[in-house]
């Protein structure tokens, strides 16, 4: 099974939980909660559901988290190898010069292209740097960009059929935007 199919599918059987950092955490009120790495899990090997999730008992918790690994690495091992980077660090603007001038009594905006510079501005996190394959990426959407599952399936599966950053960045690109588009609830 693909990684992609397999966040869908994961995505299906448990509520999310970012704010945490767990693989895998019970949250009063809402019962068993899964990042994309945990959804993927399940959907290829549901018995992870029933490992010992509670953090408070540090022996099973670890042994839960081993055998995790051991899972991501058994059934997902490839996606530890594709390279892959964040488009967050390192990102440009363009300057442009320009000035408005009016004619017939409208305004008009005219640029000078020929002298416009590539600024280089920081990442969007400090973790965006550190991102190198396909894997990590998964985990560093889910919890520094703060993407729901569904939206890292869709950049998996992007990355999946074309083995391509620039897959990423087109996608990554179109995200950040209609995230800014979308309106805000305000109280």
């Amino acid at each position: 099974m693909r990684l992609s199919e397999a966040i869908r599918i994961g995505d299906q059987l448990r509520p999310a939980c970012g704010e945490l950092g767990e693989r895998f955490i019970v949250i009063e009120g809402r019962g068993l909660c899964s990042d994309a790495w945990g959804a993927a899990c399940e959907a290829v090997q549901p018995a992870v559901a029933t490992f010992n999730w509670n953090p408070l008992d540090v022996y099973k918790f670890e042994r839960s988290m081993d055998a995790l690994r051991a899972v991501q690495q058994q059934y997902f091992r490839e996606y530890f190898t594709f390279p892959a980077q964040c488009p967050g660090a390192r990102r440009m603007i363009q300057g442009v010069g320009g000035r408005i001038f009016t004619q017939n009594r409208q305004p008009h905006l005219k640029t000078y292209d020929d002298y416009a510079k590539l600024i280089p501005v920081g990442g969007i996190t400090t973790e965006c740097a550190k991102v190198e394959h396909l894997a990590g990426m998964v985990d560093h959407l889910f919890y520094a960009h703060r993407w729901e599952r569904r939206d890292i399936a869709d950049v998996v599966e992007w990355y999946e059929n074309t083995r391509s950053q620039a897959a990423i960045t087109t996608h990554f690109a179109h995200h950040r935007i209609s995230r800014i588009a979308q309106p805000t609830g305000g109280s």
